[in-house]
């Protein structure tokens, strides 16, 4: 089985990694073998057991080229973790100025409203180029995608903070802990 998918140039240097070593672990993880093409950008995964493996490979690979370090991208082979790709593009157009002060709205100021999601959610977040990628167990995106989602939309920071807050779910994926002052931590906020 085997699977040709198309990455950005400026993230092969990554996946392939300093000697290779990140291509490397990719097929000891995933058991399959990568030809990387660094002309074209095309990546050949091919599976020896299953389609499984070769589906995984792909997840890794698109977590990294999509703006993750290959230690976040890895944990999505844990659990019930999987990844998700959100087109800013698709909410609001192809207006770059528009696309910049969004990815600003989903970061916050120092990071702060990222980092309140990934927290609470014990998730991981990045925000790279025209994309938001999110890495989640499959039973949380749906929720996390939506708060997103407001972001995007234009909903009040506010709001988004009170998403968050309503919110039951406290766990954690790979080395991410959540901790239960989580609620308390939204309260303390400052907007000014």
């Amino acid at each position: 089985m085997e699977e040709i998918i198309k990455v950005n140039h400026q993230r092969l240097p990554i996946i392939i990694g300093h000697n290779g070593e990140t291509k490397k672990l990719i097929e000891k993880k995933t058991k399959v073998s990568l030809e990387i093409d660094s002309h074209t950008g095309e990546i050949i995964i091919v599976g020896q057991n299953n389609y499984y493996d070769v589906y995984n490979a792909k997840k890794v690979i698109t977590a990294i080229s999509r703006g993750f370090s290959p230690e976040n991208a890895f944990t999505i082979l844990k659990g019930d973790n999987t990844i998700e790709i959100m087109s800013i593009e698709t909410y609001i157009g192809k207006n770059n100025n528009r696309i910049h002060q969004i990815k600003g709205r989903i970061i916050g100021r120092e990071g702060t409203i990222k980092n309140l999601i990934e927290k609470k959610y014990g998730c991981l977040i990045a925000v790279y180029g025209k994309t938001v990628g999110i890495i989640a167990r499959s039973d949380q995106m749906a929720e996390i995608m939506e708060i997103i989602e407001s972001l995007i939309n234009g909903c009040k920071h506010t709001t988004v903070f009170k998403l968050i807050k309503r919110s039951k779910v406290t766990r954690s994926i790979g080395n991410l802990t959540v901790k239960d002052d989580t609620v308390e931590k939204i309260d303390d906020i400052s907007f000014s």
